[in-house]
């Protein structure tokens, strides 16, 4: 008498995490930025067939967020346009109304919401509903352009960026640094992170939400023009920067600066650490007031503004 067979009996893997893993190995991998926006499109049709669209909504957000920013720019050109096809943006618009995704997570959301035609100011706050305060100062040399915003509904919390602009060669007036503050009430933050300058003898004053965009798009534009790439922690912190700096309303005569143009200036142009390190560690060029150029050594140059100190990025 023979043995009855037994079946074969499969893991149950859940759908989302083998559209993640198919995902992942598309968009993470080495040869991903060498793909085209069509190819990239392709294979998210490909793992995503049958599916529904809330589920690879929100495999699809995190996944994005963790790609290179060459592969984010191809993917840019084609996720809210697929995404409507799929009727994805109704899905997302639900998470982001449902308060689900992190707050990375959402900017990039909302960012696609706007760019498949959905109005996100009737979805979420606008950056002026939750600007806090912005400050500034400059020396002629280097300046420092500080923005807080509340970070959650009660207002009694928030956070912030502030930037290090140099107007020295190479820079030109370009970004050099930027530091993201942590998580406090605003009032800690003014006195850690924007008195502090008061007591090295630069304070700085206090400017609208307009002035303070117009500055640093101002800034943006001198990394263009300087061919100095954006430092890679302003690059790490994209989607808060664009969500509460370059989503506030502009001053008159502020630039037009967009998602394209930051992704340019991620990849291009000279690495703003090795100018940097050079200048910490050998010499800084310093304009004149009668335009003649020096090197100074680094001992001496590194004072005044400088750049961050490893105990102010207390996060």
């Amino acid at each position: 008498m023979s043995k009855a067979k037994r079946k074969l009996k499969l893991p149950n893997v859940a759908p989302a995490a083998v559209l993640r893993v198919r995902l992942e190995a598309a968009w993470l991998g080495p040869g991903a930025a060498l793909q085209t926006a069509e190819q990239l499109q392709a294979g998210l049709q490909a793992a995503g067939q049958g599916l529904k669209p809330d589920l690879v909504t929100s495999v699809v957000l995190p996944v994005y967020a963790s790609a290179s920013p060459e592969t984010q720019a191809r993917l840019e050109r084609v996720l809210p346009e697929w995404l409507a096809r799929l009727d994805g943006l109704s899905a997302l618009e639900a998470l982001v109304r449902r308060e689900q995704l992190t707050a990375a997570l959402q900017t990039i959301g909302l960012r696609w919401l706007a760019a498949g035609g959905r109005e996100v100011s009737l979805i979420m706050p606008s950056a002026e509903s939750t600007f806090h305060s912005a400050y500034a100062l400059d020396d002629s040399s280097q300046a420092a352009v500080s923005v807080l915003w509340y970070s959650n509904a009660q207002r009694n919390r928030a956070r912030g960026m502030q930037f290090l602009i140099d107007h020295n060669p190479p820079w030109e007036g370009a970004i050099k640094d930027v530091m993201l503050f942590p998580n406090k009430p605003p009032e800690q933050l003014i006195e850690r992170y924007v008195e502090m300058w008061a007591e090295r003898g630069q304070a700085m004053t206090p400017i609208d939400a307009a002035a303070a965009k117009h500055k640093l798009v101002l800034a943006l534009k001198q990394n263009e023009a300087a061919r100095v790439r954006l430092p890679k922690d302003l690059v790490a912190l994209r989607e808060p920067f664009f969500a509460h700096v370059l989503a506030l309303s502009d001053a008159p005569g502020t630039p037009p600066f967009t998602v394209d143009d930051f992704q340019t200036l991620s990849v291009s142009g000279q690495s703003a650490e090795e100018i940097s390190l050079f200048e910490q560690t050998v010499a800084r060029r310093v304009r004149m007031a009668d335009g003649k150029e020096l090197y100074i050594d680094a001992s001496i140059a590194n004072q005044g503004l400088g750049d961050w100190e490893d105990d102010e990025i207390d996060q």
